[in-house]
């Protein structure tokens, strides 16, 4: 009974101490903006201009700095019929909130750094109970159209005044169209509080057109600025959209169209017999007339049969002419069978789509043609969704740190995620190929899919080199394909040649758009970088990896005794590398900065506030195809503690597993060189038990 008691004491003290914890992590966002609403702006260096002198030498003038006046969005119409001052930066905001402390001040600053822009929008949060920071909308750089679908701007946007009044003759227009008279006559009271926020979102939309916002960009310079700061508190429950939120709208398309379906397929004639009945079934436009172009780089005898009684046997309606079955027996390169389907079709618009989608809604080839047919658009896709479930499989691609990701893998389409990233039309810097329409102009524009990359990052790369020509790609999260790819190929990434494959494939990808390195302009640097948490979420951790110490490494020469491997220890390892790497994208020859690791751990089935835990390294032989042998030595570190809701998320049948994460640095020279199995330690600090389990992750020490 004493013993019993001792127990219940300890863990209600363990319990206590690891609620203190989350609170405190939880709160991370709201102690990181308060500090940031707390410090110094950064003043800009004023543009300067030359005056020719009577000697004809150049004399240089600081240009002025602008005025900042901040404008109701209810009172939009004032600054219409205000006189034009050149001098001027028109902040125009909601009245559903405010404006953070240093909001005017960095906007001035950010119009005296950017003389090129003319139109700003900036991030916004929310006040929650007890006047804590929350919800914090990082937005996307300037993305036409999302804005075209919803009003993300959102609570505020800055202009110069010379733009605002250059565009008042389309405002004008645009508010009679909507019904309204923008004169001083038609007060906030008159027109009511959503008309006026109405009228701020046609000013925007006459000021990006003003800019050419939406048009074809002529290099990597957005028209509309951005400044990646929250600058704006919105009320609690406030709406971020004022009600125009993503949305599923139906489009019309431009002009009737042709169009080549390009899929490559080997010994997959049943699937392929599916998808292509889908396409069939689901595709109903009078305006699209269309043929399909099969690429088969090497199936059996009896398959070539039986794709060629498919095709033959497939009615000819809906649009569709023709099919065409091209053989040919080579070596797998995704790539150039796309490339080869494009020169072997005459559509004007390119679709490529793997042989294991299925079409299941009537309307979606016109939802992603009435996009691409936009001159500024480049390549669409479509928000895939696994079969027989609501888990989105594809929903756009983010570039973060480590590289291109599907953000909101796995994750339930049941709901609206992350301010609607999967509703609606998004700009993104990519979309996969598995379902991907393009323009032929604009396909041969880039030159192509790279034949460079043979297996993975081709349809990213694609992506990134029409990004780089101008145009934006588009995502059509408001329709909608079954992907048939297997809910478990991820666990392909435990093969040691495929891994070592994908990092060359990965390696070359950013070496063709080293520039691109952990940015994309349609995902806020302010949200999660990893590629591995498939939620789309503020950084669960606002201390940079470089204010993390190293930890030194303890030995445990004979290993850790009375320790007992049990497989309820779950051991996830999701980055294990170089500090070069990580933060810069390359390994340098020398290593400078040490190496890395992070992951998440926990004990199935057991209150996890209980366990402390510790990183483990023991060195291996590595054969080819894993790991060997391995000695007795273990290398013990105490890791950093790694706020984790989307663990808690996903495991909610789990007890208190919000800071399962890890996070090690190690210092190099602190081991041998070699090649280190990773595992886990957890001890429970309320009995005797040590649990350990090791994963097949290798952590490659160099000298």
């Amino acid at each position: 009974m004493l013993k019993g008691l001792v127990k219940n004491t300890l863990v209600r003290k363990r319990i206590t101490k690891y609620n203190k914890m989350v609170s405190a992590k939880a709160s991370a966002y709201d102690k990181w903006q308060k500090n940031i609403d707390k410090s110094p702006v950064i003043e800009a260096e004023a543009p300067v201009k030359y005056e020719t002198g009577e000697n004809g030498e150049l004399i240089p003038h600081k240009l002025p700095e602008p005025k900042i006046k901040v404008v109701p969005y209810a009172k939009v119409w004032e600054v219409t019929d205000a006189k034009n001052d050149d001098n001027v930066v028109y902040v125009f905001a909601s009245p559903k909130g405010k404006l953070t402390k240093r909001a005017t001040e960095v906007i001035k600053q950010y119009f005296i750094a950017h003389p090129e822009h003319n139109v700003v929008y900036g991030d916004e949060d929310e006040v929650g109970n007890g006047g804590k920071y929350i919800h914090p909308f990082f937005k996307p750089d300037w993305s036409p159209d999302s804005y075209l679908n919803a009003f993300y701007i959102g609570s505020f946007f800055a202009c110069r005044s010379k733009t605002v009044h250059a565009a008042i003759p389309e405002y004008d227009n645009a508010v009679k169209m909507l019904g309204g008279t923008a004169n001083k006559k038609n007060s906030p009271e008159q027109v009511g509080l959503e008309a006026s926020l109405l009228s701020a979102d046609v000013l925007f939309c006459m000021l990006a057109i003003h800019e050419r916002a939406f048009a074809k960009r002529t290099g990597m310079e957005l028209p509309i600025g951005h400044i990646r700061e929250v600058l704006y508190h919105r009320n609690a429950g406030q709406d971020v959209f004022y009600g125009r939120s993503f949305h599923n709208s139906r489009h019309m398309l431009l002009k009737p169209v042709t169009v080549s379906i390009i899929i490559p397929s080997k010994d997959h004639p049943e699937i392929f017999q599916q998808c292509l009945n889908s396409i069939i079934e689901t595709t109903k436009d009078a305006g699209i007339t269309y043929d399909i172009t099969v690429i088969d780089n090497g199936s059996s005898a009896s398959n070539r049969v039986k794709y060629g009684v498919y095709a033959s046997r497939a009615p000819r309606k809906n649009g569709l002419t023709k099919i065409n079955y091209l053989y040919k027996l080579q070596d797998f390169n995704f790539s150039a069978m796309c490339n080869q389907g494009a020169r072997s079709s005459t559509g004007e618009y390119l679709l490529f789509l793997n042989d294991d989608i299925e079409a299941v809604k009537e309307g979606w080839m016109t939802e992603l043609i009435s996009q691409a047919q936009l001159k500024h658009v480049g390549a669409v896709g479509a928000k895939l969704i696994y079969p027989k479930t609501d888990l989105i499989q594809h929903a756009g691609i983010a570039n973060v740190r480590r590289g291109p990701v599907h953000k909101l893998s796995k994750m339930h389409d049941n709901k609206s995620h992350y301010f609607g990233y999967n509703r609606g039309i998004h700009n993104m810097i990519g979309v996969t190929a598995a379902c991907l329409l393009i323009s032929r102009r604009k396909f041969n524009d880039v030159g192509g899919f790279p034949e460079e990359l043979k297996v993975a990052f081709n349809d990213v790369d694609f992506c990134y080199s029409i990004f780089e020509k101008g145009y934006y790609n588009v995502c059509c999260n408001h329709t909608y394909l079954l992907h048939h790819e297997s809910l478990t190929r991820g666990l392909d990434n435990l093969d040691p040649k495929k891994m070592d494959r994908l990092a060359a494939e990965g390696e070359t990808l950013m070496r063709r758009h080293s520039h691109l390195y952990n940015k994309d302009p349609f995902y806020s640097p302010h949200l999660t970088e990893d590629e591995t948490i498939s939620a789309i979420i503020p950084k669960e951790d606002y201390t940079p990896v470089e204010d993390i110490p190293y930890i030194p490494p303890v030995l445990h020469e004979k290993g850790i005794k009375g320790a007992r491997e049990d497989q309820c220890l779950r051991v996830g390892c999701e980055y294990n590398a170089s500090m070069d790497n990580w933060l810069y994208g390359v390994n340098t020859a020398e290593n400078l900065e040490g190496y890395y690791l992070k992951g998440y751990s926990f004990v199935i089935g057991s209150d996890n506030a209980i366990y402390d835990k510790k990183l483990l390294l023991r060195l291996v032989e590595r054969y080819e195809d894993g790991a060997g042998p391995v000695g007795p030595e273990v290398y013990s570190f105490t890791p950093y503690i790694w706020y984790r809701p989307d663990i808690r998320v996903r495991l909610q049948d789990q007890v208190n597993v919000d800071l399962t994460g890890y996070k090690v640095k190690i210092k190099k020279g602190e081991l041998k060189p070699g090649f280190y199995q990773i595992g886990m330690l957890a001890i429970d600090r309320t009995s005797r038990l040590k649990l350990i389990n090791w994963v097949p992750n290798i952590l490659h020490v160099k000298n």
